[in-house]
């Protein structure tokens, strides 16, 4: 089951969908937006032909689903596990510092530098791949 939105535009084939954050979302605390209890705005495929104030329910396809977990979860992941390697084995040689303290800081540096070249790749990514579909009309808020 998706989750279910307001349709407050039509543009081209995409539907400009209105939706409160929900439970799930706020848990995440993946980002700033989910810790607040605002609507949303956000474009998805109008597959099932909805009109500006239909109610609609959306899915993210599964092979979009994964390819989004796999850019915010497991480019970070591996540049962390990357970062700590390469602190605690090459370069602790060159710098004075502590292994642990230096392979810690190096990790954390590599997934910063991760989630700003995923920020810096948004823009280029096919979004379409990516992008919600609007599934179903429904008569249920």
């Amino acid at each position: 089951m998706g989750e279910k939105g307001l349709v407050i535009n039509i543009k081209d084939h995409l539907a400009v969908i209105q939706m409160t954050r929900t439970e799930a979302c706020g848990q995440c605390r993946a980002c700033l937006a989910g810790m607040k209890k605002e609507k949303m705005i956000i474009e998805a495929d109008n597959e099932c032909n909805a009109k500006v104030g239909d109610w609609v329910i959306m899915e993210l396809r599964n092979n979009s689903f994964i390819k989004a977990v796999m850019i915010m979860y497991g480019i970070p992941m591996i540049a962390l596990m990357v970062g700590i390697v390469l602190g605690y084995y090459v370069l602790y040689p060159y710098v004075p510092l502590d292994r642990e303290v230096l392979s810690f800081t190096v990790g954390i540096l590599f997934t910063v530098l991760a989630f700003l070249w995923i920020r810096s790749k948004e823009s280029t990514w096919d979004k379409k791949k990516i992008r919600p579909v609007a599934v179903k009309v429904t008569t249920e808020k």
